[in-house]
């Protein structure tokens, strides 16, 4: 009943009946489906590949991310890097010097004096050195000093040689005219070459242990002279032997006394004496 009506499409010189060109697109469609077919299978089973040259197409430009890498390069450096291996712990410090002890202090002197420790010296004694202290061998040495220096001179007896201060008092010693000692009974005095000095300090008892009936106390200075002082007698020195503390009760185990001699070179004890 119906006439089929032919519609014409197209532009001047091509002109296509619709009802033709139906064909045409469905081909062109199918065409189009399968192609997307095969590009999902191939993004199926090569995805990483896909993947990477879209992150190339996407990429910036070389320099875009240089200052991002370079502040993470640390980071990551930090976490790559492997843990400290057991090191030994770092050596302590030294122990810092202890300082002198009072004993040693009040003990030393110059070389001058060749102090000499746990040593007393004998000789011609020319003072009493119960009532002569000072603070320091060096003090008791510059004493024998300054008696030899004036009281070594022809008449000197009497003269004041030193003024010596002990416990706030200043007591002006003068040159004796004659020196004893156990030994040589009194002779004229001669200049002072020898000393023996107490150094043990109050804080350690203050004593200086001598085999006589007197308590010697911290500080006494006793000047005296002997025919070389070189080599200088003394009656005590180092240790005290064991017979002599079993007879001496009292005696300590080594000589708290301390001497020396003027002489410009060492000396060499003569000694010890014991006197028992």
């Amino acid at each position: 009943r119906h006439r089929q009506q032919r519609l014409i499409v197209g532009g001047p010189g091509r002109r296509l009946p619709l009802c033709d060109m139906a064909p045409r697109a469905a081909q062109a469609m199918i065409t189009a489906a399968a192609a997307l077919l095969l590009i999902g299978q191939a993004m199926r089973h090569r995805p990483l590949e896909l993947r990477r040259q879209l992150r190339e197409v996407d990429a910036p430009a070389v320099g875009a991310l240089e200052p991002a890498a370079s502040a993470v390069a640390p980071a990551a450096a930090r976490r790559s890097s492997p843990p400290p291996a057991n090191r030994p712990p770092a050596p302590s410090p030294p122990p810092a010097p202890r300082p002198p002890s009072e004993l040693a202090l009040r003990s030393a002197a110059d070389p001058s004096c060749n102090p000499t420790p746990h040593a007393g010296f004998s000789g011609g004694s020319l003072n009493w050195g119960m009532s002569f202290h000072v603070g320091t061998a060096q003090e008791c040495c510059d004493a024998c000093k300054a008696h030899a220096r004036v009281c070594g001179a022809p008449g000197a007896g009497g003269r004041v040689y030193l003024n010596r201060s002990w416990e706030g008092k200043v007591s002006a010693e003068r040159c004796a005219k004659t020196m004893t000692s156990n030994e040589l009974g009194t002779h004229a005095a001669q200049a002072c070459n020898v000393f023996v000095f107490c150094p043990t300090p109050p804080s350690a008892g203050g004593l200086c242990w001598s085999n006589d009936v007197w308590n010697h106390s911290s500080g006494e200075c006793w000047l005296k002279s002997q025919a070389a002082p070189q080599r200088p007698h003394a009656g005590a020195f180092g240790a005290y032997p064991d017979a002599y503390r079993k007879k001496h009760r009292t005696a300590p185990e080594k000589v708290q006394w301390m001497s020396g001699a003027l002489h410009p070179g060492p000396v060499t004890v003569d000694g010890p004496h014991w006197h028992w």
